[in-house]
């Protein structure tokens, strides 16, 4: 595992080194997790000053598939070429064991969380497990202000673990994915105006498509909406705001997408590796 400038070669590393990156960054005391802080963020935010932070989890955005659409999708672009480009591997291939992994810093089979219902029995367990909590309830505990911004039996799970000062914005499913995303991001905008230290965020328009398009156009329609809502959610942001823009697993449905793939391609899917940026806002 390393990380690098992006002027050399692409750096590697885990979707569990995000939690304690961001612990060190904001002083957020918590349990040491599996992953590792990454040095090279550390540096961006030394150079910079790094106030907040906003964790923006872009379902599926698997790391061929950044490079893919990276023509199209402008605002990510933008915060790549400014920031930092990881080729992050994912711990798991489904969405509520990988961002698990990405909030807690620890695999899926340290923390066991591979469903929404699986939080509440995991705690009924042990209520006191640090494998557990996210980085955000880390960060209420150390007096700082958390928000989320997911879909709603999601936000649900948040309840009572924020703190007095928290925020949970639950957006309910809907089959218009491109409304629901919408949606998503107009929460992340009003939470950001609220003044959070730590916002989570959650896009998923990529993840419905790859599951329901046939054609590779409209995966580039649902690119295109995500890249849209990831600059609205940017530009509210403000200045000092460290942003980790990351996929949470690679695409589904590669038995439609992977057929004019590259070989390099390939291995990066069936590695599971997702695409991480780390920039200022």
């Amino acid at each position: 595992m390393t990380d690098s400038s992006p002027s050399g070669p692409v750096p590697e590393c885990s979707t569990i080194d995000i939690a304690p990156t961001i612990s060190k960054l904001l002083a957020v005391p918590m349990v040491v997790p599996t992953g590792r802080p990454l040095s090279s963020v550390e540096v961006l935010a030394e150079k910079h000053g790094c106030k907040r932070v906003v964790v923006l989890i872009i379902d599926s955005l698997g790391y061929s598939l950044y490079e893919r659409f990276t023509p199209i999708m402008e605002n990510t672009r933008k915060l790549a070429e400014k920031g930092l480009l990881f080729k992050c591997r994912s711990e798991a291939s489904h969405t509520s064991p990988a961002i698990a992994s990405i909030f807690t810093g620890y695999r899926p089979e340290e923390h066991r969380i591979y469903s929404t219902g699986a939080i509440y029995r995991e705690r009924d367990k042990d209520p006191e497990n640090p494998r557990l909590r996210s980085i955000l309830e880390w960060g209420a505990r150390a007096g700082r202000k958390a928000a989320v911004v997911i879909e709603a039996e999601g936000a649900e799970t948040f309840r009572g673990i924020l703190g007095k000062n928290g925020e949970i914005y639950g957006v309910s499913d809907s089959e218009d994915i491109l409304a629901y995303d919408r949606e998503i991001a107009k929460a992340a905008v009003r939470a950001l105006g609220h003044g959070p230290d730590i916002l989570a965020v959650h896009l998923r328009a990529l993840d419905r498509f790859s599951h329901r398009a046939e054609s590779w156009d409209e995966l580039k329609t649902a690119a295109k909406a995500v890249d849209e809502n990831v600059g609205k959610i940017v530009s509210g942001a403000g200045k000092d705001t460290l942003i980790f823009l990351c996929g949470d697993h690679a695409i589904h449905g590669s038995e439609k997408w992977l057929k004019m793939a590259t070989e390099e391609e390939q291995k990066n899917h069936l590695d599971n590796f997702v695409a991480l940026i780390v920039s200022f806002s």
